[in-house]
């Protein structure tokens, strides 16, 4: 397990909490503060998830279920920092867009990935249990994203007062089924670590984990506030466009995290990495936003509807770059990394269209 300075880390937690309450609301403490927050998740990030492996493998959890849990906890602080934003005025629709953006950055990071493991040859074969898993709740993400889309645009067709509301059968149905898939890679999920259950009676070993996730956790809530407060201060005092202001926030609250499974793949842990990142591109769509959609009404404007129709058309591309062969290449990374990025780049453009 990645060493943790607990005293640095503390002193770190203790600044950033003294700066979230005392700081005054200026530009220089403003971005100190996002600077100090992206710092803790960077510090705090890998300690926490390879604490979770390592309870993981204490519990006989398979490296496919220990990547999408590690996947939920560096989805973590953008999920918190998203609650903070969403009762914001000035944060709502650039919290609801930067969820969603959060996908595209989470697969950029899956293009770099694929990109760094083959560029001298070879290719990435897909997990078994991504396999037999994940391209089943993908298929899911590009179904109801398929449906929002479809959605908004028959009833802005038939709307005389604006963007319409998102009906929240919608977002209830999305939670019901991905709560499906994690129930059934849950009942398959064990027996993938046999080698450590030799160790499962080490008191010392078994309590390895819980500090980092402890401290991991505190500092969650603590980098969350102090991005959304920072993140508020922008938008608000440098006028910031939403669509602007909703890419910079999604690439805070993801790429910090999840470049993680970079680090992780690079040392030899290639399932654990992209089973990180294939469940981060899909928790942002089917987890994060209908939580969201169920806390505040999400009105289908022009935004909304192109994240949607962009996430449908870019999963699409991705599974069917999984499901040919079981393998992914160089010339698939890069082509991931294309249209991920051309998503981002023509969505930034909507800000010089509406």
């Amino acid at each position: 397990m990645v060493a943790l300075n607990v005293k640095s880390t503390v002193s770190v937690l203790v600044f950033g909490l003294a700066l979230y309450l005392l700081g005054p609301e200026t530009l220089p403490f403003s971005i100190l503060g996002m600077v100090i927050g992206l710092v803790i998740v960077i510090m705090i990030g890998e300690p926490m998830v390879e604490g979770l492996q390592e309870f993981s493998e204490y519990t006989g959890l398979s490296s496919h279920v220990t990547g999408i849990l590690s996947s939920l906890t560096s989805n973590l602080p953008e999920m918190i920092m998203t609650m903070f934003m969403i009762y914001s005025p000035q944060l709502k629709d650039v919290a609801i867009l930067s969820v969603l953006l959060a996908s595209a950055f989470n697969g950029l990071l899956l293009g770099i990935l694929v990109i760094m493991l083959t560029w001298k040859g070879g290719s990435i074969e897909i997990p078994k249990k991504a396999l037999e898993n994940d391209v089943e709740v993908i298929r899911l993400a590009i179904g109801f994203s398929v449906i929002v889309f479809g959605t908004g645009i028959i009833l802005t067709l038939n709307s005389e007062t604006g963007p319409p509301l998102l009906p929240w059968e919608i977002p209830v149905f999305m939670l019901l089924a991905y709560a499906g898939y994690l129930f059934f890679v849950a009942r398959g999920g064990r027996g993938g670590h046999q080698e450590h259950q030799a160790h499962i009676h080490e008191k010392e070993r078994s309590l390895a984990f819980v500090k980092p996730i402890v401290l991991g956790l505190v500092g969650t809530v603590i980098a969350a506030e102090l991005i959304a407060g920072s993140s508020e201060f922008f938008v608000h005092v440098l006028h910031l466009n939403v669509v602007f202001a909703a890419t910079l926030i999604g690439f805070a609250g993801s790429v910090p995290e999840h470049g993680m499974a970079l680090i992780g793949a690079r040392k030899g842990h290639v399932e654990l990495g992209v089973s990180n990142l294939l469940s981060g591109i899909v928790q942002s769509i089917m987890l994060i936003f209908p939580i969201v959609a169920l806390l505040v009404p999400v009105y289908l404007d022009g935004y909304v509807l192109y994240q949607f129709m962009a996430i449908a058309v870019t999963l699409w591309i991705l599974l069917k770059s999984i499901v040919d062969d079981g393998k992914l290449t160089v010339d698939e990374g890069v082509s991931i990394i294309v249209i991920y990025l051309l998503g981002i780049l023509l969505f930034d453009q909507l800000s010089l269209i509406f």
